[in-house]
């Protein structure tokens, strides 16, 4: 009976990190989308430095 709390508990852990690792993600592409044209200046000005 212990071994069947512990499964569904360990399913509930495992949905719930699953749920985290999708919001950190969306997170993550979000400030990359809204730093996009700043890297992409950044990115610009070392390539001609390196030219």
């Amino acid at each position: 009976m212990m071994e069947e709390v512990t499964a569904s508990s360990d399913e509930t852990d495992e949905k719930e990190a699953a749920e985290r690792r999708r919001k950190r993600r969306q997170t993550l592409g979000q400030v990359l989308l809204d730093w996009s044209p700043v890297l992409a200046r950044i990115t610009t000005i070392v390539m001609q430095h390196l030219l």
